[in-house]
């Protein structure tokens, strides 16, 4: 099954925006979800748990450069404001709030009322005794090598996903194409099998976001029901804007697979199309021979 990417996501983006399930939050009679407060202590054994979650800085950026919890994301709080952030496309996504005292606590309140309904509170950072690192939150360009998006369970990764092995297979899939979920079961045993020799697999699903970099949350839990169908227990991705209008702009038809080092630069030929196990082991072997 061969789309035109661009014309899909158009259509993907028409549809989320008409049904009110895009960035812009719909208004809700329900009322929003109750923040948590953590514990430093419980937000530590989370963190420690190797669970999909958020650590979400909401402190300005300056403060976020002196000193902030490894792995924390920046969001100034001052920056969430009446539609959902680009940031936090995943609306069920455990997402742990922290910053200076009643910023984080308004904060955290702030992503409940847009309808995120797995916030906790850990409060002001001097609480944290756990040791703290330095340096500024990095802008992202939308390359392999440079970009910054969320996974399917809303956890948000960027290019050092791929840092430790030496080789990345990047599966650009969407959820209605056939030929992209005949191969996933394929794919998963590929993972398992080539685990232990530095490669890895890595989906990217492409109809649940928009160019806009609106999401639908429907397609998203759509798109984890089918990766869980077929066995492909890898990393999925959701493209940012920024991936869409860069790593991915070449991309005319679904399944298209990229292969990448572990600093994101492109290895061999991009292809178009599925294929066996085996036919993929043997791309693979001679990628890494």
């Amino acid at each position: 099954m061969k789309k035109r990417l661009t014309a899909f996501l158009v259509l993907s983006l028409a549809l989320f925006s008409a049904c009110g399930s895009g960035a812009a939050v719909s208004q809700s009679s329900a009322a929003p979800a109750e923040v948590k407060t953590i514990t430093p202590e419980a937000a530590k054994a989370r963190l420690d748990s190797g669970d999909a979650l958020v650590l979400l800085d909401v402190r300005t950026a300056e403060e976020y450069a002196e000193a902030h919890i490894d792995g924390a994301v920046l969001l100034p709080s001052e920056d969430i404001g009446d539609t959902a952030p680009a940031l936090l496309p995943v609306k069920d996504a455990e997402i742990i709030v922290c910053g200076g005292g009643q910023d984080g606590g308004e904060a955290a309140q702030k992503l409940a009322n847009l309808g995120y309904t797995n916030v906790s509170d850990l409060g002001d950072l001097q609480n944290w005794t756990y040791g703290t690192v330095s340096g500024a939150w990095a802008e992202k360009t939308g390359a392999f090598s440079s970009f910054r998006t969320s996974t399917l369970e809303g956890k948000v990764v960027d290019e050092s996903l791929f840092a430790g092995h030496k080789l990345t297979m990047v599966n650009v899939w969407a959820t209605f194409c056939g030929p992209c979920l005949n191969e996933m079961p394929e794919l998963g045993k590929l993972a398992a099998d080539n685990a232990a020799n530095g490669v890895q697999i890595v989906g990217l699903v492409v109809d649940a976001m928009g160019t806009d970099g609106s999401v639908s949350q429907s397609q998203v839990e759509l798109a984890r029901q089918l990766v869980e169908k077929t066995g492909a227990a890898y990393t999925h991705l959701l493209p940012d804007a920024g991936l869409l209008s860069g790593a991915l702009s070449g991309v005319t038809a679904v399944p298209t697979t990229f292969f990448v080092d572990e600093t994101g630069t492109p290895v061999g030929d991009a292809y178009e199309g599925a294929r066996s196990a085996e036919q993929w082991q043997a791309i693979i072997d001679s990628l890494t021979a």
